[in-house]
């Protein structure tokens, strides 16, 4: 879940996680991931989800949360891998994708 108007030059992402099983058709509301999933580090230096919460009077967010299908059946990177490399490794072996965006302000 990337955030490309968070205040930071850069957008902020809120979630990154990936080898996540493909029979895999939802997640729990704690956000905890199936077995061999890996929850990645987000901007807030953290492993896992962290949630939306923009800086008040900031206009509106828009949050996506993007789904893709891979090639392989696993990327092979370590929890703190950056988000930028774990998106170029997805780039590089994606078959298709979904992509939700999601809104919110204060």
């Amino acid at each position: 879940m990337f955030d490309p108007d968070a205040p930071t030059g850069s957008g902020f992402w809120h979630w990154v996680a990936w080898d996540i099983p493909p029979d895999t058709t939802s997640l729990p509301t704690d956000a905890v991931l199936p077995p061999g999933s890996v929850n990645g580090e987000n901007d807030g230096g953290t492993l896992g989800y962290t949630g939306p919460c923009p800086p008040e009077g900031d206009g509106v967010h828009h949050y996506q949360i993007t789904v893709v299908a891979l090639s392989v059946p696993t990327l092979g990177l370590d929890s703190r891998t950056h988000a930028a490399v774990v998106g170029f490794t997805v780039g590089s072996n994606a078959l298709a994708a979904g992509q939700l965006v999601a809104t919110a302000q204060q």
